[in-house]
């Protein structure tokens, strides 16, 4: 288990509506937003079983002043991803992945102010290929390193996702070990036309801290 402490940087369009949606670092904090995530691996000498589980809670409202036009336009994204890929290990350091990652999203926009108020909200399920490479090097007894990217999409449910994270981890027994790192999603989606239309091009990223127990 890992908590990932997840800022977002993007545009999410429903309908008529759209938001450009910026949670800086500092923001993550104050605001609340992270995620909470659960990996398991399974692994042989040559052979390697990878699962992931990531829920990610962000929202971000902005007051807008422009052309006479006066209100707050809230944006909130619920993501769960549900990952499985098996990969086979080139080498002890570099492990080659193919998997799939199924996604639940949830979308809301909310406009508030000098015009009508007016909102919407959207649900999507889809599934995603991905391809992808681990390496896992250990730099001492005790040191290890380790850096994962993955690209996915390709049209099939998101036009194109892509993820990469690197952390570092001190094993402190045979059984725990604590790993520091920082972590970065990727996604463009895009289903529907006019008022059933739906644009989520967003960028979540973050550090992420947690605990890795091995058997």
């Amino acid at each position: 288990p890992y908590l990932w402490a997840a800022g977002m940087d993007g545009t999410i369009r429903i309908a008529d509506l759209e938001a450009d949606v910026d949670l800086a670092f500092s923001d993550i904090i104050s605001d609340l937003d992270f995620a909470l995530m659960g990996h398991f691996d399974m692994r042989n000498d040559r052979w390697v079983l990878s699962s992931d589980l990531v829920y990610v809670d962000l929202g971000q409202s902005e007051d807008i002043v422009e052309g006479g036009i006066e209100g707050t336009v809230t944006a909130n994204l619920d993501l769960t991803l549900i990952e499985l890929a098996g990969g086979y290990r080139i080498s002890p350091v570099f492990t080659l992945l193919a998997g799939a990652r199924w996604v639940d999203m949830g979308a809301g926009l909310r406009y508030e102010g000098t015009l009508a108020d007016d909102g919407a909200d959207v649900g999507k399920k889809w599934i995603d290929p991905l391809i992808g490479v681990h390496a896992f090097a250990p730099l001492s007894d005790r040191w290890w390193l380790g850096v994962r990217a993955d690209i996915g999409g390709f049209g099939v449910g998101s036009e194109l996702t892509w993820q990469a994270y690197a952390d570092i981890g001190f094993r402190a027994s045979k059984l725990v070990s604590v790993m520091l790192g920082y972590h970065v999603f990727d996604m463009d989606y895009q289903d529907g036309s006019g008022l059933a239309a739906v644009e989520l091009d967003v960028m979540i990223s973050g550090p992420q801290l947690g605990v890795v127990f091995t058997f």
